[in-house]
Order: structure tokens, then C-alpha cells, then sequence
């Protein structure tokens, strides 16, 4: 089998070295559209992700298609000299089917079981098709590895469970609250991981947020972005890489997309008092040395809250006074409780692992018999089978309508019409054979197996020699 893969990725190299060899932006159309002038790959695929850049292919002849892509990258990022081959693999045939439903199922990603990975093929498919770079080959391989990552996701717990403290704080609440769409949060400080864990509270259905912080400036700006344009790409476990939304948005500006219905507004950290009776939820992540949200301050009005509150400290100090979590209508939790919530999410995932790597092998091993039938001489000798059970069940049907003297040239008759009617398709798959392209040859056989039934046939072959 001639497809292969060559390709870089956290496993293999820092980012520093993986980002100088990134093809992002209009680079990746650039060298598909260099790989389907050129006569070195008949198909080509490339992946490029923040984690990975992977190029699938079928090798059109003998050339060096290791030093091809390098230097494909070197003139199209710039570089002065083509990357060091060392940070590079080179799967060849099954193991680079095996390699690309592994990516598929999420089980190569940084973070094991993230769904990120199915868009981001998806994507890449796209823009091959586009090129007319993938074809027959690559058109069935990659419909096989969406099917390994769908199984993945629905037949395991391998994507199952926040790995992340943002993450586990949104799961947190969903467990407290059964609906969310009627909930508010309240965000003190407009960190990074704060931010994000307004966001999947956001996903969850919380439709009004209160952003307070020291600079009234940035609070404004997070408000801003968290009531903004419906964004359908973050992952739960990490922040959206760019790459992955190359062909995600349509063109226009953000006000031409829908906007996702949240109220959000600003206050100042002296403001917190006067909000925090009416809100849900609190998650609190900034930077002071001395907690923010005091027993002092606040005891009295949480007390006489008639609902209970949900309070997130993502700060390390911590940011809320831990008696805050002694009052009887408060849940407390902080990075401790998130970690834990962490760490049994990411065991349950490695639990999974085996079921998962199962898909894998079971998919790699269909995809290999199926691409192991379409050899011409198999296929020209279950051909030459069917029709020799065609003859003999016509020669059945209608054998008791002739003479015994009839009998021997019927049978001479039906070999010489099957033979006959034989010949041009099986000259037909010889001269693909000798001539054609892969991609080609094995469009014809597969349509000349549908065409005549062949699989059920090799199907039976295979039962009789059990």
C-alpha cells in the first residue's frame, strides 16, 4: 500500500520548533495546490493544528517525498534552510492508517479524548477536496477515520469529563443546578481561566453575567466578548486553536453572526456588595494577595439570600474568605476540589484507553481487507466466478427444455457467451493495472465489485474456509 504519512507533533517536537513549520492560513491551499501540479504525490491531505502538522498521501513515483514536503516549507514560510528531519515520522501503509484513526479517536491529542481533533479533519478534507487533491483513496480513508472518531465518542467515556480546572468548574454547576438557562454568574476578575469558565457556564445556558474588576477597562472588554457573536468552536478542555477555524467562519464582520442572547455588564470590585445578593454563581480568579469576597464584607448579605449560592476560587491566594463556606445556603469550592474533580476525569479517561485503541484496531483491520479486495487479479478471478454461477444457474432453469444430445452444446454455448462477454472488462483491469493510477485503478475495481455483486462472493469464499 503506497499511502503514507509524514508529519511533526507535540510528541516529536517542542512548539518552537512545531511552529516554524506550521502551514496556517492560505499556506496549506498553497501546497496543495504545488502537490496537484506537481508529480510527486497523486493524492495529498494536509493536517495542521496547533499541536500537529501532518501530511497523508499516495506517492505518485519514486521520489523523495520526505525532502519534498520539507522544502515545501521552507519556501512558504520563509526559512533558510528546510526543517531537520529528525522531528519528523514517516508512517508507510497500515501503520499510517492506524496512525490517522489513533489522531481520529482523539487518542494522540495533548489532551486525551478531545473532540477538537474530528472538526479539525474535517476541515482539512474539505480543503483537499477543494484542491482536488484528496481522491479516491483519501476520499474513503478519511470517511473511515470520521467514522473511528464518531465511534470513539459515542461508544466510550474517552471524551467524557472536564479535564481542565475551567472545565470542572461549569460541571460543578450543572451538577448543582438542574437548568441554567435562568442562572447569572458573577465573574470577579477577567482571567484567562475565569473567563473560560464563564464560557462553559455560557454553553451550560447561563444568559447573564456580571464581570467585576480592579480595572473597570478590561471588565468592559470581557463583557463585551462574553455577549458576542455565537462561537460554536471551543473545546471544552482547551482554548480553540487557530488553525481550526480557518474554514469555520463564514467572511464578514461579527455583527453579521448571530449573537448568543447573553447579558453581561461591568462593575467595579467595590460594586460586588450590591450584586452578589441576586446572582447564582461566583468564580473568582484574580491576582490580590488578600481575599476579595470576606465573611466581614459579605457574611450578612449572603445569609439573607433566600437561594443558594455557587462560589468558584480559581485564585491562588485564594480570593474568598474560606467562612464564607460555613454559611448553610453556600457551596465553596476551590482549586483543590477542582483538581480532584480533574484528576478522577482523566483516570476514567485512561480507563478507556483499551476500549478505544479496540475501535481503532478493528477499523484499521476492516479498512485494510476492504482495501485488499480491490487487487485486479483477485477481482478478475471473482468476476470470472460470477458468471460461471450466472451460466450454471440459467443452464438449471432452462436445462430441461433441451434434448440430451442439446445438452453438451448449450454448455459450450453459455462458457463461449460468458467468455465472450468477459473479455473487455478483463482487459479492461490489466491495462489499469499496468497503466492507470492507483487512485483510478482502484475506482474501477470497487465500481466493477458493486457492479457484479463481488464482495458477498469473496464474503462466502471466506465462510467456506473456516
Amino acid at each position: 500500500m503506497k499511502l503514507s504519512v509524514i508529519g511533526i507533533s507535540h510528541r516529536t517536537a517542542p512548539v518552537e520548533v512545531r511552529e516554524t513549520c506550521a502551514l496556517t492560513g492560505d499556506l496549506t491551499a498553497k501546497f496543495l495546490q504545488a502537490a496537484h501540479t506537481e508529480n510527486v504525490f497523486e493524492e495529498a491531505l494536509l493536517l495542521d493544528t496547533c499541536n500537529r502538522t501532518e501530511l497523508y498521501f499516495l506517492a505518485a513515483g519514486a521520489g523523495d517525498c520526505m525532502e519534498n514536503f520539507l522544502t515545501h516549507i521552507k519556501t512558504l514560510k520563509g526559512l533558510d534552510a528546510a526543517p531537520d528531519k529528525s522531528a519528523f515520522y514517516y508512517h508507510q501503509g497500515q501503520r499510517a492508517i492506524e496512525h490517522l484513526f489513533t489522531v481520529a479517536a482523539a487518542l494522540d491529542s495533548q489532551i486525551v479524548g478531545e473532540h477538537q481533533i474530528l472538526g479539525q479533519l474535517k476541515d482539512a478534507y474539505k480543503l483537499a477536496s477543494e484542491e482536488r487533491t484528496a481522491r479516491f483513496l483519501l476520499n474513503k480513508l478519511m470517511h473511515r477515520a470520521f467514522r473511528v472518531g464518531k465511534r470513539t465518542q459515542n461508544e466510550t467515556q474517552l471524551g467524557r469529563g472536564s479535564v481542565s480546572v475551567a472545565s470542572a468548574a461549569s460541571d460543578l454547576a450543572a451538577q448543582i443546578f438542574a437548568d441554567m438557562s435562568d442562572k447569572s454568574v458573577l465573574l470577579v476578575g477577567a482571567g484567562q481561566t475565569a473567563q473560560a469558565a464563564a464560557k462553559g457556564l455560557i454553553s451550560s445556558g447561563v444568559r447573564r453575567v456580571i464581570v467585576a474588576n480592579r480595572t473597570l477597562s478590561r471588565a468592559e472588554e470581557l463583557t463585551t466578548e462574553l455577549a458576542g457573536p455565537v462561537d460554536q468552536s471551543d473545546n471544552d478542555d482547551q482554548i480553540r486553536c487557530p488553525a481550526a477555524l480557518r474554514h469555520s467562519d463564514p467572511p464578514g464582520d461579527a455583527a453579521d453572526k448571530p449573537q448568543n442572547g447573553v447579558q453581561a455588564r461591568a462593575i467595579s470590585l467595590d460594586q460586588i456588595g450590591e450584586v452578589i445578593g441576586s446572582v447564582d454563581m461566583v468564580i473568582c480568579s484574580t491576582g490580590s494577595s488578600d481575599p476579595v469576597l470576606t465573611y466581614d464584607a459579605l457574611g450578612d448579605i449572603i445569609a439573607r439570600r433566600s437561594k443558594l449560592l455557587y462560589i468558584v476560587d480559581i485564585a491562588v491566594p485564594r480570593d474568598v474568605d474560606p467562612k464564607l463556606g460555613d454559611l448553610a445556603n453556600v457551596f465553596l469550592h476551590n482549586l483543590n476540589d477542582l483538581d480532584s474533580v480533574v484528576a478522577r476525569n482523566i483516570e476514567r479517561r485512561c480507563q478507556e484507553i483499551p476500549r478505544a485503541k479496540a475501535i481503532v484496531e478493528l477499523e484499521v483491520d476492516k479498512f485494510v481487507k476492504w482495501y485488499d479486495s480491490l487487487q485486479v487479479a483477485s477481482t478478475i478471478t471473482l468476476l470470472n466466478k460470477r458468471f460461471e454461477l450466472l451460466r450454471a444457474a440459467e443452464i438449471k432453469r432452462y436445462g430441461g427444455k433441451f434434448t440430451d444430445a442439446d445438452t453438451e452444446q448449450l454448455e459450450l454455448f453459455t462458457q463461449s457467451l460468458c467468455k465472450k462477454m468477459l473479455h473487455r472488462p478483463i482487459v479492461y483491469l490489466r491495462e489499469l493495472a499496468q497503466n492507470a493510477s492507483l487512485s483510478d485503478q482502484l475506482l474501477a475495481v470497487e465500481t466493477i465489485r458493486r457492479m457484479y455483486e463481488l464482495d458477498e462472493l469473496q464474503d462466502d469464499d471466506l465462510e467456506q474456509d473456516k
